[in-house]
């Protein structure tokens, strides 16, 4: 009788229990959706979810710190069980401001080395998560299997934000360890502004590069300052570029964005993260689950956006459109 009560009463779930998601950027960006209904659709019922978003896509660099603020009053006045940092600002930021607070914490996105973060803020605050990284050797690997260039030239195209400036620095690295391998010349490019990326778009093929890949892309302001859509950017480039156009994350891929890529899911992300929780929730010290990585990438294409530059994706290429 002991075990059967036992029994019932861990099979009932966990009622009550309060998760803060911070995200770094804002509702209405297609990486947050995605990550957010990951993190929704897996979480366990009875977990009340609250979110907070800094914006950090769309205001200066100035106001993160106020953002940042603003983020903690929200969790101070919630006084969650668990919070989730979504991506680099989110735990840039808040983790100096809750370390030491007797908490769990899920952090997802993360580009950078999260111990950086981590070793000037030991505290009592239990911390682990998914890092994020762009498939940048699958991506050029499935690029050279149906591109015809023998010497296959590439620009890739940031925005200068902190993730830009974070997965930019962390393909560099993965280039130079493969550079001979990979038989592929590599230019990366951090643009500020719509003017620099437009100009550094449409003189690629004059250069002699035979395809542009776009990271991130939602940071680049006009000459008047003002944040420039993000949707208006990679518009643009699939109008205006002579050569091919990938990516390396899935929100840009579309019938007039980027013809595909091996491409990162804000989903699974989420998920990961939803797991993490409920495992959490349920009992599991932070502290005892290993940090992991994002890497479930699928290759996808929009059959327009091929047809506009008159290529035919590998069959294994699963079309979103």
């Amino acid at each position: 009788m002991r075990w059967a009560m036992m029994l019932l009463l861990f099979s009932f779930p966990v009622w009550g229990a309060k998760v803060l998601l911070i995200e770094s950027y804002h509702s209405e960006f297609e990486w947050d959706k995605s990550y957010v209904q990951g993190i929704q659709d897996t979480l366990q019922q009875g977990i009340e979810l609250e979110t907070y978003q800094m914006d950090t896509k769309r205001v200066p660099p100035s106001e993160y710190e106020k953002m940042a603020e603003l983020a903690f009053v929200k969790y101070i006045e919630l006084n969650p069980d668990v919070v989730i940092l979504g991506d680099d600002n989110a735990l840039k930021y808040m983790w100096p401001m809750i370390f030491d607070d007797p908490i769990s914490v899920v952090f997802l996105g993360i580009n950078s080395n999260p111990r950086e973060v981590f070793k000037d803020h030991q505290g009592q605050a239990k911390v682990t998560g998914v890092l994020e990284r762009p498939l940048f050797v699958k991506t050029i690997g499935e690029l050279k299997h149906f591109l015809s260039d023998k010497e296959m030239k590439v620009r890739i195209m940031f925005d200068s934000g902190v993730t830009s400036n974070i997965a930019r620095q962390y393909i560099e690295r993965q280039y130079l360890m493969i550079k001979h391998n990979l038989g592929v010349e590599i230019e990366i490019v951090s643009a500020g502004t719509k003017q620099e990326w437009q100009k550094n778009i449409v003189s690629a093929a004059d250069e002699n590069f035979s395809v542009i890949i776009v990271g991130l892309y939602q940071t680049l302001i006009d000459r008047e300052g003002n944040n420039v859509p993000a949707d208006d950017v990679i518009t643009w480039t699939h109008q205006n570029s002579e050569l091919p156009v990938f990516a390396f994350w899935d929100f840009a891929v579309a019938s007039d964005k980027a013809a595909g890529g091996v491409v990162l899911f804000g989903n699974s992300q989420g998920v990961m993260a939803g797991t993490l929780v409920n495992r959490i929730v349920n009992g599991e010290s932070a502290r005892s689950i290993p940090i992991q990585i994002g890497n479930q990438g699928k290759a996808i294409y929009s059959t327009s956006a091929m047809e506009r530059w008159s290529m035919t994706p590998p069959e294994h290429w699963k079309p979103i459109d």
